[in-house]
């Protein structure tokens, strides 16, 4: 048994605005992997990039000998479409499905499980286990929506998680997989992001919040930076 599972969401090749070209986003993939192993070396780290193009032999190589169990994700015609069209909550959902069906194949076993954005880095807030989080999905302070009232009510959601990092306990996995395909379903038929998704599919179950929880990082867009 291991202490962590990580999955990893990247998306090497990108067409959308970032402030990043490819190759630092691939530097700062690097640094994400190596701070999982440095805050929780007992780890499995499995990586699912929504690139609409298969990133750089070099790229793979890299995460492989980071110890990396990479899947490019947009082999899958719609995964590609959506990633090309920039639509990256919806990649990123159908994307983390198809990492799961893989990870059921060999489904190690583990104290907790992870999900942390690509490029972001864990740092010394970041707690590995703590009896608070015990049979529960741990998730920043949430948020108010910032939809309109009609577009809440329309979805039944008024709040959201952050999501650039958050974890659950190793039990709530089989949870959580059949949620992912109601939260992918709440996306498409409400027009709401993953954020409100999560809330909307996951509220009703054990959650705790942590601030800060351990997180820092650039965002590509804006570049802002960011410490959570």
């Amino acid at each position: 048994m291991v202490d962590g599972i990580f999955f990893i969401s990247s998306a090497l090749n990108v067409k959308q605005l970032s402030v990043f070209s490819n190759e630092e986003r691939y530097q700062q993939t690097v640094n994400t992997v190596k701070s999982i192993d440095k805050m929780c070396p007992n780890n499995v780290k499995y990586m699912f990039d929504t690139s609409y193009k298969i990133p750089e032999a070099s790229y793979l190589q890299g995460m492989h000998d980071l110890g990396v169990k990479f899947l490019w994700t947009g082999w899958n015609d719609q995964i590609q479409r959506l990633s090309e069209q920039g639509q990256r909550s919806l990649a990123e959902t159908v994307g983390f499905i198809a990492m799961l069906d893989k990870f059921y194949t060999e489904k190690v076993e583990s104290k907790r499980i992870y999900k942390v954005s690509g490029r972001y880095c864990l740092n010394d807030n970041f707690t590995v286990d703590q009896e608070d989080f015990k049979d529960s999905f741990v998730f920043l302070p949430t948020v108010d929506s910032w939809m309109s009232k009609q577009h809440q009510e329309h979805a039944g959601v008024d709040r959201i998680f952050e999501l650039r990092l958050w974890h659950m306990d190793y039990n709530l996995l089989d949870i959580f997989r059949k949620e992912l395909y109601n939260i992918l379903n709440d996306m498409m038929k409400y027009n709401i992001d993953v954020e409100h998704s999560y809330y909307k599919n996951l509220n009703k179950y054990k959650w705790t919040t942590v601030k800060p929880i351990g997180l820092e990082g650039v965002i590509a867009p804006t570049g802002a930076i960011i410490n959570e």
